[in-house]
């Protein structure tokens, strides 16, 4: 029991449980009455990007120890809580156990889906989340090492972001859904924002990585984040405005859109940490709406 709580927080397990969440969202922007076997579907995707994100976020932390020692020193690695031999096997279990959840799912679309065919795409965003991460963390000649590039790599991890949403609409075969891909625009954008933030926040740190912040500078990256925040207004609207959703239930979308913009002030007086986490209540609040769109009656 002594070890559960670095684990834990060595995978990120809330934000693991989010990732899972946001499966079921995906899969509920396509349809309310799963069958069965969709249900069971929705749950071995869930449980594969749980596991999956959790192996990405301990890998992160193998790689990143050195600079987690000046930025994040509470994390179990440079906190002594984990050695980096441990930290290894937990992430290359829990990126094992995606796999096994992704081979479950398509064992049970093969024998029982209607049509396998249209379940397949899972398994090719699966592969484009692994070459996501593949490229982002690894540091190899094979690799574009992604993570030291600065806004590519932002962009990296704010597309596997939004992919998740259409993960689970593949649960349920519902990838050609357009609802789905507006609401994955809407998290990429403003996850992108929060990518970039974060990174001004670790600037003194990140002595090894070329971000944003340190080739225009900490104000101009703030402002290019909140660029992308007005930017994300767009999608928000855009179900609503095009009756995909009704228009009477934009209403829901205000706590997010009030959060996004109470951001720009956090940026202009240099709240880096406090905007980021703004940006991630907002993305929550942001899915919350959109799910509440779908599930109440009008």
């Amino acid at each position: 029991m002594a070890m559960a709580h670095p684990i834990w927080q060595l995978l990120r397990g809330g934000n693991a449980l989010v990732g899972a969440s946001t499966v079921v969202v995906g899969a509920l922007m396509v349809k309310t009455d799963f069958t069965t076997i969709e249900s069971i579907l929705v749950l071995l995707h869930a449980c594969c990007v749980a596991t999956f994100m959790g192996a990405w976020n301990a890998f992160n932390d193998v790689f990143d120890h050195e600079v987690d020692a000046k930025n994040h020193p509470e994390r179990p690695i440079p906190s002594g809580a984990l050695t980096l031999i441990q930290a290894k096997a937990i992430g290359r279990a829990s990126f094992l156990l995606s796999i096994i959840s992704l081979l479950a799912a398509m064992t049970t679309a093969a024998l029982y889906s209607e049509n396998l065919a249209s379940w397949l795409p899972s398994i090719g965003i699966w592969f484009l989340a692994f070459l996501l991460m593949f490229h982002y963390e690894m540091v190899v000649p094979a690799s574009f090492m992604l993570k030291h590039k600065g806004l590519m790599g932002n962009l990296a991890v704010s597309l596997l972001v939004g992919i998740v949403i259409v993960f689970g609409a593949a649960a349920v075969n519902g990838i050609a859904n357009p609802l789905v891909w507006i609401v994955a625009l809407v998290a990429m954008l403003v996850n992108a924002a929060r990518e970039i933030v974060k990174d001004i926040e670790d600037e003194a740190g990140d002595v090894d990585r070329e971000t944003l912040p340190k080739v225009v500078g900490a104000e101009r990256a703030r402002a290019f984040a909140q660029l992308l925040i007005i930017a994300s207004f767009i999608p928000i609207v855009a179900p609503y405005a095009r009756e995909m959703l009704p228009m009477e239930y934009l209403l829901l979308q205000c706590p997010a859109m009030l959060v996004l913009i109470s951001v720009k002030p956090k940026l202009y007086r240099g709240e880096d940490y406090s905007a980021q986490r703004s940006l991630r209540l907002a993305m929550l609040l942001g899915l919350s709406g959109f799910l509440a769109s779908v599930l109440i009656p009008l």
